[in-house]
């Protein structure tokens, strides 16, 4: 599909009447050239209660810095921008006022119930949306909001022709992405959330149409994520105000998980233990340049299937805070009954992992922001005696073979996506996943990581949120700086503390075929000015 300015283009069947948009083009059809920027995981929620406390489940509170943001985005650009608005920019999913209560718990929000939540929202956070409108108002400025787990109900038409007209902006320079993704009009550039991914328990089956009808209603699906892990993080957040501010997401459950102990878990347990299990950063982990002359190791599965229980055991780190729940669901048989659930591919991901671990650790890769270094290593997988020594060590054909099948489903008929760009985790791809790419006009290094060894396309490049967020590194320095337990360490911490810097992915314009995309961060200098730059600097958390 391509833009037509005026035009309602419809994403998907079924919904008509909202204003909405599969395919914002990075060129238009007069040939005019567009930049695409795209910003992740705002979660713009239910602001400051009565009392003037900010909501519990409010993360974004920073309207003076992305109003400075828009204004200096517009400023450097000579050309009409894209910016797309990646998933859960609006926190829908749960509230703490319009509670969505039905008696079948896979029931989620009724429309009705939908737009009350969103205007709740739209209300506490109409700065941060007068500054996005005018940024769409300005030039041939185009804005798109691609649905995530959190906001998937701008998929209710209503909804989200609420949510469009809330930012001011001229009929269609705002629109909502019914497709659940965007995609540049030459298909090149690809932009989703990212909860579509295999093996989150976020996903929606009928994605992009999460609906289900009953009794002559349609009601959103809520998810397996939502059914038994969004009460856990909902009480970790009403306690832990950063717990939704550290990078990656796995990483705060495994924070707040430590703080207050595995007793009141229920039937919570084993769906939290696999999704920590699976919800790998690979992007901690120092890549170094490789020209496919590193095969990947096959590994013995019969061995992992006999050891049962003791082999995801020796899959975690002694260090890692989910241990103790791994070895509470050993103890009453849970792992075994989670254990006989994998399939070959899950066992080959988790050994995949377990040897980037052991070899991160052995090789002390100080550049690691999720895992420390100095920690105890964990022992190899058995591998086939074909692949043994040290021309089998890429560990990361897991990940590869998990974005190739996304993206060979999402490619349709159109050409090859040659970059994806997603976020969901809020953990930005650092430059440990480099890759470097051959061009015509020369050699140049890409933020991100090419999941196809031998050919340059397509680069898969996480944009992190658009928030103040911290690493686990980070937090750990500081709690043995001040003495804290995870406990205290969560209860003192507040995301104002955090460091003023958010990560976004950068295109610029492209005539026949996109450059590298870039990863940046619009920060703020120890002298309180702000600035675009390639990092966040040496960033600190700041005294209470």
């Amino acid at each position: 599909m391509r833009w037509s300015p005026g035009v309602a283009v419809l994403g998907c069947v079924g919904l008509s009447g909202l204003v909405s948009v599969g395919s914002l083009g990075a060129q238009t059809r007069d040939g005019g050239l567009r930049r695409v920027v795209v910003l992740s995981d705002l979660h713009m929620g239910e602001g400051r209660g009565a009392d003037g406390e900010w909501s519990p489940y409010e993360d974004f509170r920073w309207a003076d810095d992305l109003d400075q943001f828009l204004t200096a985005l517009a400023s450097e650009a000579s050309g009409p921008t894209d910016l797309i608005l990646n998933g859960d920019t609006f926190e829908l999913a749960r509230s703490a006022e319009i509670l969505c209560e039905h008696t079948d718990e896979g029931l989620g929000c009724t429309q009705a119930e939908a737009v009350a939540r969103v205007e709740r929202v739209l209300a506490a956070h109409a700065r941060e949306l007068v500054a996005i409108g005018n940024f769409a108002s300005s030039g041939n400025n185009r804005v798109v909001l691609v649905p995530g787990e959190e906001d998937a109900a701008l998929l209710f038409p209503e909804v989200g022709s609420r949510a469009i007209a809330a930012f001011g902006a001229p009929a269609g320079r705002v629109a909502v992405a019914t497709d659940g993704l965007w995609r540049s009009a030459d298909g090149l550039v690809m932009v989703e959330h990212g909860h579509q991914l295999e093996s989150r328990a976020d996903r929606f089956e009928a994605w992009p149409l999460p609906f289900v009808e009953r009794a002559g209603r349609r009601h959103l699906v809520r998810t397996l994520g939502q059914r038994r892990l969004q009460p856990l993080v909902d009480g970790y957040e009403t306690r832990f105000s950063i717990a939704d501010n550290i990078a990656d997401e796995a990483a705060g459950l495994r924070f707040a998980l430590s703080a207050t102990g595995t007793d009141g878990l229920g039937d919570g347990a084993v769906t939290l233990l696999r999704e920590l299990l699976f919800r790998f950063s690979w992007q901690q982990f120092r890549m170094d340049l490789d020209r496919g002359d590193v095969e990947p190791p096959e590994w013995q599965l019969a061995d992992m299937r006999a050891a049962g229980a003791e082999f995801l055991l020796a899959t975690i780190p002694d260090d890692d805070r989910l241990k103790p729940l791994a070895a509470l669901a050993s103890g009453d048989g849970r792992l075994d009954a989670l254990m006989a659930t994998l399939s070959d591919d899950d066992l080959r991901a988790l050994c995949d992992h377990r040897a980037a671990v052991r070899r991160a650790r052995r090789r002390f890769e100080r550049i690691l922001s999720q895992l420390d270094p100095t920690g105890p290593p964990v022992a190899e997988c058995a591998r086939t005696p074909a692949s043994t020594g040290p021309t089998f060590e890429y560990f990361w054909q897991s990940r590869d073979r998990m974005f190739l099948r996304h993206l060979a489903q999402r490619r349709g008929e159109g050409p090859p996506i040659a970059i994806f760009v997603h976020g969901h985790t809020h953990l930005a791809d650092y430059r440990q996943g480099n890759f470097t790419r051959v061009e015509a006009g020369g050699t140049y290094v890409v933020d991100g990581f090419s999941p196809v060894r031998e050919t340059s396309t397509p680069v898969v490049i996480n944009g992190g949120a658009w928030q103040r967020t911290v690493t686990p590194v980070m937090l750990d320095r500081f709690a043995a700086d001040q003495g804290l337990s995870d406990r205290a360490l969560l209860e003192a911490v507040r995301p104002e503390q955090l460091p003023p810097c958010y990560s976004f992915v950068d295109i610029e314009p492209y005539a026949d075929a996109p450059g590298p995309p870039a990863l940046r961060y619009w920060r703020e200098d120890q002298d309180g000015g702000w600035m675009m730059a390639g990092g966040c600097g040496r960033p600190i958390i700041a005294s209470p």
